[in-house]
């Protein structure tokens, strides 16, 4: 699960003028509905309760962070629950604490995300307290927004992201192709849109998925 594919990315991501994807990231970030609520349930994955890397709870899972993750359309089985609050806490926590707060992920070197690094554990743990791959990918990105990247199945497929091929250091790759100028759009894109606080690599995510869903893939039901 090691190995880098070859992404075909959208142009939106590659033009030298940005405007679309400047509009696509305002939309899902500040578009609200009559009530004042938002129109995606996921502009507020990151900020919902402070963050799951606020100082205080960045190393320990807690149930804001199952709560975060619903937001994006998916939800913790309660058994998984009660494992990860409960016989399986110390040891994921342990492994939490071990992974970097402010690495983003195009700095990363294989000990912080290539197998058998800390995060590398933690996505397995997770798993075996019986979370699918998705949800766990965004459990993870929650408390380490710069570093894990959400794997959305939506924005996989409009990648062409092959099931053999490691997505984190794939995207890795893609960050840092070009002396980093698809971190530097994103950069530029995120700015552009007033949203400084979101990280780059879930910038990346958001204006996939809103791509994706706008040329109909997926489940266009979805507020994510």
């Amino acid at each position: 699960m090691n190995q880098i594919a070859h992404w075909v990315l959208p142009d939106e991501l590659t033009a030298p003028y940005p405007a679309q994807a400047v509009e696509l990231l305002s939309r899902y970030f500040y578009t609200t509905l009559d009530d004042g609520s938002p129109a995606y349930t996921g502009a507020m994955f990151e900020r919902f309760a402070g963050g799951g890397d606020a100082t205080e709870v960045a190393d320990t899972f807690t149930p804001a962070d199952l709560v975060a993750v619903s937001l994006l359309s998916v939800d913790v089985p309660g058994a998984a629950a009660l494992r990860i609050f409960g016989r399986d806490a110390e040891n994921l926590n342990g492994l939490l604490e071990r992974i970097p707060i402010d690495l983003g992920l195009c700095d990363a070197g294989e000990a912080d995300i290539g197998p058998g690094s800390p995060a590398d554990e933690l996505w397995f743990s997770i798993r075996r307290c019986g979370v699918g791959p998705v949800t766990t990918s965004k459990l993870l990105a929650r408390k380490r927004p710069r570093l894990l990247p959400v794997i959305d199945t939506v924005v996989k497929e409009v990648l062409g992201h092959p099931a053999k091929a490691s997505f984190w250091l794939t995207l890795r790759a893609h960050l840092a192709a070009d002396d980093g100028r698809l971190t530097e759009q994103l950069i530029a894109i995120r700015d552009q849109a007033g949203l400084p606080n979101i990280s780059v690599i879930r910038c990346f995510d958001v204006l996939v998925w809103m791509i994706g869903k706008r040329d109909g893939i997926g489940d266009t039901r979805g507020r994510y």
